[in-house]
């Protein structure tokens, strides 16, 4: 078959592509940097079978301008730049890498965690700017204690909480929840899980334990969001959710920010209520560069990168590779966005 490739992919799963026979064409932004429009991406597409899709539009002109028979997309949520519902119309299965980046999102919610329960990031940003420092020429001594203990010193001011016997509550419990959950348990917390579509023994498996919402909300010390946005639950955290949680709450997310109302979350940032606020992900993004985020020090931000893991790459790349390999040959591969094109 004739692939083409627009996507981040690693020579490994070009090689294991090109082992079985098949002619690979690489292009557009996983090798540009540039993501393609409608009619260069239907240029550069040509007659290929196969289309490897990283941010390109992959739109119905796109679909009805090419010969394309299967399409795949190294995004856990292909919907957001592909027309399943035309390509399904059409008789095209749409595969995506089903958690390529639960290790690396995971390890950075540790991170997130860490840094605003901690106040690392607080304290890093401050003594760059100069605080806690000492003057030119008389820079510290050679003792035991050398900072300013006093109250406004950074031993006494900037304490934070431990892990050890705190409760995390985790909102969703898929591949990335169910990793965070076996890191949290490595700090020894106690983990409990919102997620009505999980089953019990996975949410067991990972010593975590099913609650309803409200018990979450109430009992969290940290509360992290691992849920990707739907029509059911867009907004399921508002006014009244998060006037259960306890004051000073740390909130953790870098799933999707559509699950939280925007103004009731910088509500309880405003009041206080929060204790720490991390947010790898934004209602629009980027966010602007005043944004009132910026004015609190117990929040921490990061733009957008909490999958960005080094071993992504390389790990989607033979994922796809594979799949491709599995269903040429007959198979069927489990990552499929619109499994019903098989019933037609």
């Amino acid at each position: 078959m004739k692939i083409y490739i627009c996507a981040d992919f690693s020579q490994d799963g070009i090689e294991l592509l090109k082992v079985a026979g098949h002619d690979v064409r690489l292009g557009g932004w996983g090798f540009t940097s540039e993501i393609l429009e409608e009619d260069a991406l239907i240029a550069d597409i040509g007659d290929a079978d196969v289309l490897v899709v990283g941010y390109e539009k992959v739109t119905r002109k796109v679909l009805e301008n090419t010969s394309l028979k299967i399409i795949s997309s190294i995004r856990g949520g292909p919907r957001a730049n592909i027309d399943v519902d035309y390509a399904t119309s059409i008789g095209i299965p749409v595969f995506f890498t089903f958690g390529r980046e639960a290790l690396p999102v995971a390890d950075f919610t540790m991170g997130q965690i860490l840094a605003v329960t901690r106040k690392i990031a607080r304290a890093d940003r401050e003594l760059r700017g100069g605080l806690f420092t000492a003057p030119d020429g008389d820079y510290g001594s050679e003792g035991d204690v050398i900072w300013d203990m006093s109250p406004e010193g950074p031993w006494q001011s900037r304490k934070g909480i431990e892990l050890e016997g705190k409760t995390i509550g985790l909102i969703g419990f898929g591949t990335v929840g169910q990793q965070v959950a076996d890191r949290c348990k490595g700090f020894g917390m106690r983990v409990i899980a919102y997620d009505p579509y999980q089953d019990e023994e996975i949410i067991k498996e990972h010593h975590a334990q099913r609650v309803k919402l409200p018990e979450l909300l109430k009992s969290s010390h940290i509360i992290s969001v691992h849920a990707k946005v739907n029509e059911k639950n867009a907004g399921m955290l508002g006014k009244e959710e998060f006037e259960m949680m306890r004051d000073g709450v740390f909130f953790v997310n870098n799933a999707r920010a559509g699950i939280v109302v925007e103004e009731v979350l910088r509500d309880n940032l405003r009041s206080g209520k929060l204790g720490g606020l991390a947010l790898d992900v934004f209602h629009n993004e980027p966010i602007k560069e005043n944004d009132e985020y910026f004015n609190y020090d117990n929040v921490i931000l990061t733009p957008h990168i909490a999958g960005s893991g080094t071993d992504v790459i390389y790990l989607q790349s033979v994922m796809i590779a594979n799949d491709l390999l599995l269903y040429i040959a007959g198979g069927r591969p489990k990552p499929i966005v619109n499994p019903e094109v098989f019933d037609n």
